[in-house]
């Protein structure tokens, strides 16, 4: 590892280099100011990332001109630029990243950025978020390391040897954050649905947003639950500190705030993973009682599942969300949730549908389908026929378009 400057690093980068760049909290600030300096002596370099909490700042010169991005996990805030077709997207469940992206992978990268802490006796962590980037670090060209002061030293395979990390700057600038979504009275009704449908001792998933988060805040009323997630948000420390037994935590990332950062710092309680490990099927399937909890934009009264588009613009991504539903279908015990408030915000479109339309992707297939949750209730679907599911969705839409849905 040699330590430069960050306009060092970033001019080290080959024009025409396939880029991946950190998704979630772990920006990279100072390796992005600089390349938002430095675009100008790109014309073809390719940018990928999955979902950043950030709000993207080197997509703000250069994007089309000096770089191409495209992501596997689309954010809201790049809305605008899919509608504009300024950006691209790359269809691809999380547990595939490191297959695909990857050496003699179709997407084989060139340069890998990552954020790291500061090095000890010849090791780094990879501090919150393990997640992909053993596997890229190990496939690139060029890796590029980000070392932030700031960065805690995590509990599990976090450690990378100075050696796999090429060139590195120098960081003392906070990390990125991830605000828990407001939470309305309809989450918290939801909320009390998903609760009973979790079985004392259960494994439990969690995907991100405002009603999982919120489910995270009282996951501890459930007694015995553990959690294996992809990533986790603030509500894992009064999880911890509130549950009544010794819980475990397995993980890839975590995204919040100074407080979750602190908490997890040196914390043996919980266990950070690469993907390989948190969205293995095998792995998820030895965890008995294994509960999948995601949520969705939409589900049409077949049980498919929209959890990317609305209105045909991308906003989000295939992420874990079917790598666990498929899991917990082969845990013993195991359920897979999707829960999602009956109607948008404004109450005036039903997230209940009659069924997905032409240009909408079916996130998770009505074969996988399991329970769907509003603040109206519970339908399970699974071993249900069409006619029954058509049946039990209604009876959970809004009460405004139930009799919409009827007349399909």
């Amino acid at each position: 590892m040699r330590l430069v400057s960050a306009e060092a690093a970033i001019r080290a980068i080959p024009d025409g280099a396939r880029v991946i760049l950190p998704h979630g909290a772990v920006e990279p600030t100072v390796l992005y100011d600089a390349l938002r300096r430095e675009c100008s002596r790109f014309h073809a370099l390719q940018l990928y990332s999955g979902l950043q909490f950030g709000d993207y700042p080197f997509l703000r010169e250069g994007l089309g001109e000096a770089f191409h991005y495209a992501t596997w996990q689309a954010s809201p805030k790049l809305r605008d630029l899919f509608r504009a077709g300024r950006i691209d997207f790359l269809p691809i469940r999380f547990r595939d990243v490191i297959r695909v992206v990857a050496r003699g992978g179709p997407v084989p990268p060139d340069v890998v950025v990552v954020q790291l802490s500061p090095p000890r006796r010849g090791v780094t962590s990879l501090g919150i978020s393990v997640s992909l980037y053993r596997d890229l670090i190990a496939s690139a060209s060029l890796v590029i390391g980000e070392l932030n002061s700031n960065m805690p030293w995590t509990c599990g395979p976090t450690e990378v040897a100075v050696e796999e990390i090429d060139l590195a700057v120098e960081s003392s600038l906070p990390l990125g954050t991830y605000r828990t979504p407001r939470r309305t009275e309809r989450d918290e009704r939801i909320v009390e649905h998903v609760l009973r449908l979790i079985p004392p001792g259960a494994w439990v998933q969690l995907g991100v947003g405002a009603i999982p988060d919120a489910v995270l805040l009282r996951l501890h009323e459930v007694e015995g639950v553990n959690l294996h997630s992809g990533m986790l948000t603030d509500g894992v420390v009064d999880f911890v500190r509130r549950s009544r037994h010794r819980a475990r935590v397995v993980t890839g990332e975590v995204a919040g705030g100074p407080a979750l950062y602190e908490f997890v710092d040196g914390n043996s309680q919980i266990e950070f993973h690469p993907s390989s490990v948190t969205h293995d099927l095998i792995a998820i399937a030895k965890r008995r009682g294994f509960v999948s909890i995601n949520s969705a934009v939409e589900v049409d009264l077949q049980g498919q599942i929209n959890g990317e588009t609305i209105d045909g613009v991308q906003i989000s991504g295939v992420g874990g969300s079917l790598d666990f539903v498929e899991g917990a279908s082969y845990s013993p015990g195991g359920k897979s949730i999707v829960a999602l408030t009956s109607t948008t915000e404004n109450g005036r479109r039903s997230k209940i549908v009659p069924a997905l339309s032409g240009v909408t992707p079916v996130t998770i297939p009505r074969y996988c389908s399991d329970v769907v949750v509003t603040e109206y209730g519970a339908a399970e679907l699974r071993g249900k026929t069409l006619r029954e599911r058509e049946a039990s969705l209604m009876e959970i839409a809004h009460p405004d378009f139930r009799a919409e849905l009827a007349r399909g």
